[in-house]
């Protein structure tokens, strides 16, 4: 939960038209299921599975993933600061908008739920696999 909201802290910067929650994931989610991830990637029952698309649905990894992106995507419009070109560690954001502008549309919305049960089911399913390995 806290890795989310530190991203849709990131989504109130955008440098030319990409929200900094983007880059965010994109650099987030290799690190998460590779180095700092519990195995839920690539691990299941305590043995080492060869790589298939039943990762996809038997592992929590990918939903957790899934449901980072959704709330990143969700909340693109919580922009306070911009850059106008393109990243350039010299150009200055400039504030563009206060948070009393922010809304949410109804597929916004819908999404950002969408998102966090996502997050639950993911982590309901990573404690049981945590549990029947613990015995």
């Amino acid at each position: 939960m806290a890795v989310s909201l530190i991203a849709v802290a990131a989504n109130t910067f955008r440098s030319g038209n990409t929200p900094l929650g983007y880059v965010l994931q994109v650099v987030q989610a290799p690190r998460y299921g590779a180095v700092w991830g519990t195995g839920s990637l690539a691990i299941g029952t305590g043995e080492r599975i060869a790589p298939s698309l039943a990762v996809l649905v038997e592992r929590s990894g990918p939903t957790e993933i899934t449901a980072f992106v959704a709330v990143v995507v969700a909340t693109r419009g919580v922009m306070l600061w911009h850059q106008e070109s393109g990243p350039r560690w010299k150009s200055e954001f400039e504030r563009v908008r206060s948070p009393r502008d922010w809304s949410l549309q109804r597929r916004e919305l819908a999404l950002l739920i969408g998102g966090y049960l996502l997050l639950a089911i993911a982590c309901y399913r990573e404690a049981v696999a945590i549990a029947q390995l613990a015995g």
